[in-house]
Protein backbone atom coordinates (compact mmCIF):
# COMPACT_ATOMS: atom_id res chain seq x y z
CA UNK A 1 0.00 0.00 0.00
CA UNK A 2 2.83 2.38 0.90
CA UNK A 3 4.63 1.67 -2.40
CA UNK A 4 1.38 2.24 -4.30
CA UNK A 5 0.93 5.68 -2.70
CA UNK A 6 4.53 6.57 -3.50
CA UNK A 7 3.97 5.65 -7.16
CA UNK A 8 0.89 7.85 -7.28
CA UNK A 9 2.80 10.78 -5.77
CA UNK A 10 5.62 10.34 -8.27
CA UNK A 11 3.15 10.23 -11.17
CA UNK A 12 1.42 13.39 -9.96
CA UNK A 13 4.75 15.19 -9.69
CA UNK A 14 5.76 14.07 -13.19
CA UNK A 15 2.43 15.23 -14.65
CA UNK A 16 2.77 18.59 -12.86
CA UNK A 17 6.30 19.02 -14.21
CA UNK A 18 5.21 18.22 -17.78
CA UNK A 19 2.29 20.65 -17.48
CA UNK A 20 4.55 23.38 -16.17
CA UNK A 21 7.00 22.93 -19.04
CA UNK A 22 4.13 22.95 -21.53
CA UNK A 23 2.73 26.21 -20.19
CA UNK A 24 6.13 27.90 -20.35
CA UNK A 25 6.72 26.75 -23.91
CA UNK A 26 3.28 27.99 -24.91
CA UNK A 27 3.92 31.39 -23.40
CA UNK A 28 7.21 31.64 -25.25
CA UNK A 29 6.09 30.58 -28.72
CA UNK A 30 2.31 30.68 -28.62
CA UNK A 31 0.17 33.23 -30.45
CA UNK A 32 -1.65 34.42 -27.34
CA UNK A 33 0.00 37.73 -26.37
CA UNK A 34 -2.78 38.93 -24.08
CA UNK A 35 -0.67 38.39 -20.97
CA UNK A 36 2.42 40.11 -22.41
CA UNK A 37 3.26 43.82 -22.24
CA UNK A 38 2.33 45.84 -25.32
CA UNK A 39 5.87 47.22 -25.25
CA UNK A 40 7.07 43.79 -26.43
CA UNK A 41 5.27 44.47 -29.72
CA UNK A 42 7.28 46.85 -31.95
CA UNK A 43 4.17 47.86 -33.89
CA UNK A 44 2.51 49.06 -30.69
CA UNK A 45 5.57 51.16 -29.86
CA UNK A 46 5.51 52.65 -33.36
CA UNK A 47 1.82 53.52 -33.00
CA UNK A 48 2.69 55.47 -29.85
CA UNK A 49 5.66 57.20 -31.49
CA UNK A 50 3.83 58.08 -34.70
CA UNK A 51 1.02 59.59 -32.64
CA UNK A 52 3.50 61.88 -30.90
CA UNK A 53 4.96 62.92 -34.25
CA UNK A 54 1.51 63.44 -35.77
CA UNK A 55 0.48 65.73 -32.91
CA UNK A 56 3.66 67.76 -33.39
CA UNK A 57 3.99 67.66 -37.16
CA UNK A 58 3.84 71.42 -37.80
CA UNK A 59 6.78 73.62 -36.85
CA UNK A 60 6.71 76.93 -35.04
CA UNK A 61 8.18 80.23 -36.19
CA UNK A 62 11.96 80.47 -36.50
CA UNK A 63 14.63 82.55 -38.16
CA UNK A 64 15.43 82.18 -41.85
CA UNK A 65 19.11 82.16 -40.94
CA UNK A 66 21.93 80.82 -43.09
CA UNK A 67 23.85 77.96 -41.53
CA UNK A 68 27.52 78.24 -42.45
CA UNK A 69 29.83 75.61 -43.96
CA UNK A 70 33.59 76.00 -43.71
CA UNK A 71 35.45 74.28 -46.55
CA UNK A 72 38.85 75.91 -46.06
CA UNK A 73 40.40 74.55 -42.87
CA UNK A 74 44.08 73.55 -43.00
CA UNK A 75 43.28 70.31 -41.17
CA UNK A 76 41.29 69.02 -44.13
CA UNK A 77 44.46 68.31 -46.15
CA UNK A 78 45.80 66.12 -43.34
CA UNK A 79 42.45 64.38 -43.07
CA UNK A 80 42.43 63.61 -46.81
CA UNK A 81 46.03 62.43 -46.98
CA UNK A 82 46.34 60.53 -43.71
CA UNK A 83 43.03 58.67 -43.94
CA UNK A 84 42.79 58.32 -47.74
CA UNK A 85 39.25 59.59 -47.79
CA UNK A 86 39.37 60.46 -51.50
CA UNK A 87 40.20 56.83 -52.30
CA UNK A 88 37.50 55.56 -49.96
CA UNK A 89 34.80 57.97 -51.16
CA UNK A 90 35.64 57.24 -54.80
CA UNK A 91 33.59 59.08 -57.42
CA UNK A 92 29.89 59.55 -58.09
CA UNK A 93 27.21 61.64 -56.47
CA UNK A 94 27.60 63.15 -53.03
CA UNK A 95 25.24 60.47 -51.74
CA UNK A 96 27.40 57.68 -53.18
CA UNK A 97 30.63 59.17 -51.85
CA UNK A 98 29.31 59.68 -48.33
CA UNK A 99 27.76 56.22 -48.31
CA UNK A 100 31.21 54.78 -49.05
CA UNK A 101 32.81 56.85 -46.30
CA UNK A 102 30.17 55.90 -43.74
CA UNK A 103 30.37 52.21 -44.59
CA UNK A 104 34.14 52.19 -44.20
CA UNK A 105 34.53 54.17 -40.99
CA UNK A 106 31.38 53.05 -39.20
CA UNK A 107 32.82 49.55 -38.94
CA UNK A 108 36.15 50.86 -37.64
CA UNK A 109 34.80 53.21 -34.96
CA UNK A 110 33.54 51.38 -31.90
CA UNK A 111 30.56 52.63 -29.93
CA UNK A 112 30.58 53.49 -26.24
CA UNK A 113 27.46 55.26 -25.03
CA UNK A 114 29.06 56.50 -21.82
CA UNK A 115 32.07 58.05 -23.55
CA UNK A 116 32.71 61.34 -21.74
CA UNK A 117 33.77 63.52 -24.73
CA UNK A 118 37.22 64.11 -23.25
CA UNK A 119 38.95 64.10 -26.66
CA UNK A 120 38.90 67.39 -28.60
CA UNK A 121 35.83 67.52 -30.82
CA UNK A 122 37.58 67.38 -34.18
CA UNK A 123 38.01 64.55 -36.67
CA UNK A 124 41.80 64.15 -36.50
CA UNK A 125 41.95 63.98 -32.70
CA UNK A 126 38.98 61.60 -32.56
CA UNK A 127 40.39 59.32 -35.27
CA UNK A 128 43.78 59.16 -33.57
CA UNK A 129 42.05 58.14 -30.35
CA UNK A 130 39.44 55.68 -31.60
CA UNK A 131 40.01 54.35 -35.12
CA UNK A 132 40.42 50.55 -35.09
CA UNK A 133 40.73 50.65 -31.29
CA UNK A 134 38.08 48.63 -29.48
CA UNK A 135 39.24 49.94 -26.10
CA UNK A 136 38.56 53.56 -27.10
CA UNK A 137 34.94 53.63 -28.12
CA UNK A 138 33.21 56.95 -28.81
CA UNK A 139 29.60 58.11 -28.99
CA UNK A 140 27.32 59.15 -31.85
CA UNK A 141 28.17 62.82 -31.40
CA UNK A 142 31.87 62.19 -31.99
CA UNK A 143 31.32 59.76 -34.86
CA UNK A 144 29.12 62.32 -36.60
CA UNK A 145 31.81 64.95 -36.17
CA UNK A 146 34.31 62.71 -37.96
CA UNK A 147 31.99 62.05 -40.90
CA UNK A 148 31.01 65.71 -41.13
CA UNK A 149 34.58 66.95 -41.40
CA UNK A 150 35.39 64.27 -43.99
CA UNK A 151 32.49 65.50 -46.12
CA UNK A 152 33.52 69.15 -45.77
CA UNK A 153 37.10 68.20 -46.69
CA UNK A 154 35.74 66.80 -49.96
CA UNK A 155 33.67 69.93 -50.64
CA UNK A 156 30.36 68.29 -49.72
CA UNK A 157 27.81 70.34 -47.79
CA UNK A 158 27.34 68.41 -44.55
CA UNK A 159 25.82 69.15 -41.18
CA UNK A 160 25.78 67.34 -37.86
CA UNK A 161 22.25 67.21 -36.43
CA UNK A 162 20.95 66.34 -32.97
CA UNK A 163 17.65 64.46 -33.24
CA UNK A 164 15.67 64.76 -30.03
CA UNK A 165 12.86 62.90 -28.19
CA UNK A 166 9.57 64.31 -26.95
CA UNK A 167 9.78 63.47 -23.24
CA UNK A 168 11.54 65.84 -20.86
CA UNK A 169 12.59 62.76 -18.91
CA UNK A 170 14.21 61.03 -21.89
CA UNK A 171 17.92 61.85 -21.99
CA UNK A 172 18.66 59.36 -24.78
CA UNK A 173 18.95 61.48 -27.92
CA UNK A 174 20.96 60.73 -31.07
CA UNK A 175 23.30 62.58 -33.43
CA UNK A 176 23.40 61.98 -37.19
CA UNK A 177 24.55 63.73 -40.37
CA UNK A 178 22.79 65.24 -43.35
CA UNK A 179 24.49 65.92 -46.67
CA UNK A 180 23.26 67.86 -49.69
CA UNK A 181 23.15 65.79 -52.87
CA UNK A 182 23.16 68.02 -55.95
CA UNK A 183 21.85 65.34 -58.31
CA UNK A 184 18.79 64.66 -56.13
CA UNK A 185 18.56 68.33 -55.05
CA UNK A 186 17.82 67.36 -51.46
CA UNK A 187 19.21 66.66 -48.01
CA UNK A 188 19.94 63.02 -47.10
CA UNK A 189 20.42 61.62 -43.59
CA UNK A 190 23.32 59.33 -42.71
CA UNK A 191 23.56 57.52 -39.37
CA UNK A 192 27.23 56.51 -39.02
CA UNK A 193 26.62 54.96 -35.59
CA UNK A 194 24.29 52.34 -37.09
CA UNK A 195 25.86 52.47 -40.58
CA UNK A 196 22.48 53.28 -42.12
CA UNK A 197 20.70 55.70 -44.40
CA UNK A 198 16.92 55.75 -44.91
CA UNK A 199 14.75 55.24 -48.00
CA UNK A 200 11.07 55.39 -48.95
CA UNK A 201 9.10 52.60 -50.63
CA UNK A 202 10.74 53.40 -53.98
CA UNK A 203 14.27 53.39 -52.60
CA UNK A 204 14.69 57.18 -52.57
CA UNK A 205 17.11 58.36 -49.85
CA UNK A 206 15.43 60.54 -47.23
CA UNK A 207 16.22 63.58 -45.10
CA UNK A 208 15.51 63.81 -41.38
CA UNK A 209 12.37 65.89 -41.94
CA UNK A 210 11.11 63.44 -44.58
CA UNK A 211 11.65 60.52 -42.19
CA UNK A 212 9.83 62.45 -39.49
CA UNK A 213 6.85 63.23 -41.72
CA UNK A 214 6.54 59.67 -42.96
CA UNK A 215 6.61 58.46 -39.37
CA UNK A 216 3.86 60.90 -38.40
CA UNK A 217 1.68 59.83 -41.35
CA UNK A 218 2.61 56.14 -41.00
CA UNK A 219 3.95 56.05 -44.54
CA UNK A 220 6.60 53.50 -45.44
CA UNK A 221 10.27 54.19 -44.83
CA UNK A 222 13.12 52.08 -43.56
CA UNK A 223 16.77 52.25 -42.57
CA UNK A 224 19.14 50.35 -44.82
CA UNK A 225 22.79 49.34 -44.56
CA UNK A 226 25.04 50.01 -47.59
CA UNK A 227 25.19 46.92 -49.76
CA UNK A 228 21.75 45.61 -48.82
CA UNK A 229 19.47 44.86 -51.75
CA UNK A 230 16.49 47.17 -52.25
CA UNK A 231 14.41 44.36 -53.75
CA UNK A 232 12.51 43.58 -50.52
CA UNK A 233 12.30 46.75 -48.44
CA UNK A 234 9.58 45.39 -46.15
CA UNK A 235 11.83 42.53 -45.10
CA UNK A 236 14.72 44.95 -44.53
CA UNK A 237 12.48 47.08 -42.30
CA UNK A 238 11.62 44.03 -40.21
CA UNK A 239 15.32 43.25 -39.82
CA UNK A 240 16.08 46.81 -38.70
CA UNK A 241 12.97 47.38 -36.57
CA UNK A 242 15.00 48.20 -33.47
CA UNK A 243 16.84 51.05 -35.20
CA UNK A 244 13.60 52.13 -36.91
CA UNK A 245 11.81 52.56 -33.59
CA UNK A 246 14.80 54.27 -32.00
CA UNK A 247 15.05 56.92 -34.73
CA UNK A 248 11.29 57.52 -34.74
CA UNK A 249 11.47 58.23 -31.02
CA UNK A 250 14.18 60.80 -31.61
CA UNK A 251 12.90 62.98 -34.46
CA UNK A 252 10.43 65.16 -32.57
CA UNK A 253 12.73 68.18 -32.87
CA UNK A 254 16.22 68.86 -34.20
CA UNK A 255 19.26 70.97 -33.29
CA UNK A 256 21.89 72.46 -35.62
CA UNK A 257 25.27 74.16 -35.20
CA UNK A 258 25.28 77.64 -36.68
CA UNK A 259 28.64 76.82 -38.36
CA UNK A 260 30.00 73.49 -39.56
CA UNK A 261 33.76 73.26 -39.43
CA UNK A 262 36.50 71.48 -37.45
CA UNK A 263 35.07 71.22 -33.97
CA UNK A 264 31.65 72.38 -32.81
CA UNK A 265 30.41 75.94 -32.78
CA UNK A 266 29.13 77.38 -29.51
CA UNK A 267 25.84 78.58 -30.98
CA UNK A 268 23.01 76.17 -31.79
CA UNK A 269 19.66 76.59 -33.51
CA UNK A 270 16.60 74.48 -32.78
CA UNK A 271 13.78 73.53 -35.16
CA UNK A 272 10.87 73.19 -32.75
CA UNK A 273 7.25 72.03 -33.29
CA UNK A 274 4.71 74.77 -32.66
CA UNK A 275 2.90 72.68 -30.03
CA UNK A 276 5.97 72.43 -27.81
CA UNK A 277 6.61 75.43 -25.60
CA UNK A 278 10.24 76.48 -25.32
CA UNK A 279 12.23 79.37 -23.92
CA UNK A 280 15.18 78.59 -26.17
CA UNK A 281 16.48 81.78 -27.76
CA UNK A 282 17.75 80.58 -31.14
CA UNK A 283 15.00 79.01 -33.25
CA UNK A 284 15.45 78.19 -36.93
CA UNK A 285 12.72 78.02 -39.56
CA UNK A 286 11.69 74.91 -41.45
CA UNK A 287 12.52 76.79 -44.68
CA UNK A 288 16.11 77.39 -43.60
CA UNK A 289 16.56 73.71 -42.74
CA UNK A 290 15.07 72.39 -45.99
CA UNK A 291 16.57 74.87 -48.44
CA UNK A 292 19.49 74.16 -50.73
CA UNK A 293 22.75 75.34 -49.15
CA UNK A 294 24.12 76.10 -52.61
CA UNK A 295 21.44 78.72 -53.28
CA UNK A 296 20.46 79.74 -49.77
CA UNK A 297 23.71 79.51 -47.86
CA UNK A 298 27.14 81.04 -48.46
CA UNK A 299 30.37 79.12 -47.97
CA UNK A 300 32.88 80.47 -45.49
CA UNK A 301 36.11 81.66 -47.08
Amino acid sequence: MKKHIQKIIVMVLVIALIASVGVNVYLLIGDDTSSRSYLENPNQIYIMESGILSNNLDYGVGEDIALQYDFDKEEYAQLINQYKINDIAKTGTEFEQVKNLMNEFSRRLYHYSNYDNHIDMNAIALLEYSLDNKKNGINCRSKSQILNEMCLALGIYARKVWIMPYSNYDTECHVVNEIWDTSLNKWIMFDITNNQYWVDDKGMPLSILEIREKGALQEFCTPIIPGESLSDLKKIKEQHMSEFIYIMKNVVYTEYCDTYTTGESEKYYVLMPENIKTDYEYLISEKAVQSSPIKYVKKLH
